[in-house]
């Protein structure tokens, strides 16, 4: 069943490979955000019917971190499903991600079936 997902991340390039392997497994993706400032600033406009299922979001990111976006969208859109992405994956960035409610974490760089399985177990 196709998702409604949202992407958070500073990197172009991830942002790009994210919509491709996303919209060629049949997912809507309902906006693209470069900072989770921006990524605020969006969800808030959405209309209800556009609300994310998921929101894939990077750990590291300028203006406001992963896991701070993580808990100020989760007020915005309390059913959205969490994806964390880092080339950082430490013990304590998986302890915050699973502590923070985090429902999958992929670490970059990563392939396609990766993001694939971590969206269809959600």
């Amino acid at each position: 069943m196709p998702k409604k997902i949202f992407i958070v991340d500073d990197a172009d390039f991830i942002v790009d490979m994210l919509r491709l392997i996303l919209e060629d497994a049949g997912h809507v993706i309902v906006g693209v955000a470069f900072n989770g400032e921006h990524a605020l600033e969006l969800i808030r406009n959405l209309p209800p019917s556009s609300m994310p299922d998921i929101v894939t979001v990077d750990f590291y990111m300028p203006k406001l971190g992963g896991m701070e976006t993580i808990e100020e969208i989760r007020s915005l859109a309390p059913g959205a499903k969490f994806v964390l992405i880092s080339s950082h994956a430490t013990r304590a960035v998986v302890q915050m991600a699973k502590k923070a409610g985090v429902y999958a974490f992929i670490v970059k760089p990563f392939d396609p079936q990766t993001v694939l399985d971590a969206i269809a177990n959600l």
